[in-house]
């Protein structure tokens, strides 16, 4: 089985980079556009990693991929396709309480 090395590289550099702009507190986030827009395009990058890793390595998306894959691949097409508008508090709660999870399991996977 071929593993997507690259595509998890780019997710965790992704992480990364979220890490570095967020507001340290919801109020500055969400009166701060360009942090709001800087972190859904990192997630849309997120969510189409995923996307490629599912289409391209099913075995290993269906061994290693969780619930919060779907999800991430889901708010991708959110972001990128506009059904809805972007509701910046669930934004807000997947920055601060479900990417150190994500996190954590993308690292165990390159490692």
């Amino acid at each position: 089985m071929s593993e997507p090395k690259p595509n998890l590289n780019s997710i965790l550099d992704t992480l990364r980079v979220i890490q570095t702009y967020t507001p340290k507190d919801k109020t500055t986030f969400m009166q701060d556009p360009n942090a709001q827009d800087a972190t859904l395009m990192r997630l849309q990058d997120i969510g189409e990693q995923l996307v490629r890793i599912r289409d391209k390595f099913p075995d290993f998306y269906k061994l290693n991929g969780s619930d919060e894959w779907h999800k991430l691949i889901g708010l991708r097409n959110i972001i990128s396709h506009g059904y809805r508008e972007i509701d910046f508090e669930i934004i807000w709660d997947i920055v601060t309480h479900k990417l150190g999870t994500f996190t954590t399991e993308i690292t165990r996977l390159i490692a």
